[in-house]
């Protein structure tokens, strides 16, 4: 992040770009501020100036007594240090005021007229605002005001203008300075743990500094993410390790029994035998690689878009009728219990078979020492519950995490047949489903009990 005030980065035009707006806004402010106050204080000159004028003509029985309007303007042109009085006759002829002469430009209708360039009568070269009368008889009076205040106004107003606007652009650069030196601190912890991830750390998270605020939230999604491609990344190289250490013996035990069946010397009986065993070998192989193609279908959501309303009653049921003779020949009884009401959820009927199935065949295979196994579907508030529970040996409670990852097999259930895919199979399908999954001590034995929610 060393070059981040570069002037082609972001950072940099940020803070230029702040500083432009705020450049921008307040200029235009400032104009409007600066075009409305010159206006209002004109105007109110402008207003006093025509009063005045207003009162002099009327002072003078509107302009036709002569002696009276000199009197007039005599006098005020000695108390007023601003005001501008000129009365000339009608060839422009100095009568009495404080000009020396008619300016030029100035008309006679009596409107407001700005004229440059007028001389004072200290000499000063000025700026007046002035209304000019054609008064009875041809002559012509002008009443006005010095500008130089209000010309003063306005170039302090205009300096105090350039003083703020300075002030603010230098703020606004400070501002945006600070803001992006935060944002970029929050930008540089999601690159320095996404450079570590890339080098091989998955473990790195981003800091999260403050979980109030957008970057805090945005800092613990990304670490939901990082953390579920971190469980995904561990669990692919388990299940790499596991399947090449797994599938390693019964692939030795199939191409043994190919070969014993390829043996000519053996008798045509041991070779027969031989191959059917080799075929046994490669159902379970493929048996494995099913169940695995099941799992990746399951945790990418492939058939939730298939849900419908499903009697969960009924496909324990189905599953229990499947099962039973073959519980029968290993002499297990195999129990089954419903509630009278049917007991419905929204899922994948076959999904929802495998997964009662995978448990059911996992305490005939694991649990059948206990001579009994019992199934039972229950509906628990807005929560459907179905158990398969046995009397076999059980899984220690430190174990049970391990026994619902893939390939997780037990030391004592290395000798049975299996891929050691049957629960974590399930436990992904009751996810699917917007389950869970629970290993339980059923004293002496293992309970397996899933619970999703139930439709109303």
């Amino acid at each position: 992040m060393a070059r981040r005030l570069g002037l082609g980065t972001l950072s940099a035009r940020v803070i230029g770009l702040s500083a432009l707006m705020t450049l921008a806004i307040i200029s235009a402010a400032f104009s409007l501020t600066y075009i409305a106050a010159t206006r209002i204080i004109e105007q109110e000159t402008a207003e006093v100036v025509e009063a005045e004028l207003r009162g002099i003509v009327d002072s003078s029985d509107g302009g036709q007594n002569l002696p009276a309007l000199v009197a007039t303007i005599r006098d005020r042109a000695v108390g007023e240090s601003e005001a501008i009085y000129l009365l000339t006759d009608r060839d422009g002829v100095k009568i009495v005021g404080n000009l020396s002469g008619w300016p030029e430009n100035v008309r006679t209708d009596g409107k407001w007229t700005s004229v440059r360039g007028v001389r004072a009568p200290n000499g000063k070269v000025i700026e007046i605002g002035a209304v000019a009368y054609i008064a009875p008889f041809g002559t012509r009076l002008l009443v006005g005001r010095d500008l130089r205040a209000e010309r003063n106004f306005q170039a302090a107003l205009i300096e105090s203008g350039a003083v703020a606007l300075l002030a603010a652009v230098l703020l606004a650069g400070v501002s945006g300075f600070l803001l992006n030196r935060l944002v970029m601190r929050r930008i540089g912890d999601i690159d320095r743990t996404s450079r570590a991830i890339v080098a091989g750390d998955l473990s790195t998270r981003i800091p999260v500094r403050s979980a109030g605020d957008e970057f805090g939230r945005l800092a613990i999604t990304l670490n939901g993410m990082l953390e579920r491609i971190e469980t995904l990344v561990t669990e692919l190289r388990t299940v790499t390790d596991s399947l090449a250490h797994d599938l390693r013996t019964p692939l030795t035990r199939l191409k043994t029994q190919i070969q014993r069946g390829n043996d000519a010397e053996l008798p045509d009986t041991a070779r027969r035998d031989a191959l059917g065993q080799a075929a046994d070998e490669a159902d379970r192989i493929l048996a494995s690689f099913s169940a695995m193609i099941d799992i990746a279908r399951a945790e990418a959501g492939a058939a939730r878009d298939q849900f419908t309303e499903v009697d969960l009653s009924a496909v324990v049921r189905d599953v229990f009728e499947l099962h039973q003779p073959l519980a029968e020949e290993m002499g297990v009884q195999l129990t089954y219990s419903e509630e009278a009401s049917p007991v419905k959820v929204s899922g994948h009927a076959q999904f929802l078979a495998q997964l009662v199935s995978n448990l059911v065949d996992n305490a005939l295979k694991h649990g059948a020492s206990g001579q009994a196994v019992a199934m039972a579907v229950r509906r628990d508030g807005d929560i459907a519950e179905v158990d398969v529970a046995d009397r076999g040996p059980g899984i220690p409670e430190e174990q049970r995490i391990g026994a619902l990852k893939r390939f997780g097999r037990l030391d004592t259930a290395r000798t049975t047949p299996g891929s050691g895919l049957g629960l974590s199979l399930a436990a992904t399908l009751a996810r699917m489903h917007d389950g869970e999954l629970l290993l339980e001590d059923n004293a002496p034995g293992l309970k397996v009990r899933v619970r999703i929610p139930a439709l109303a």
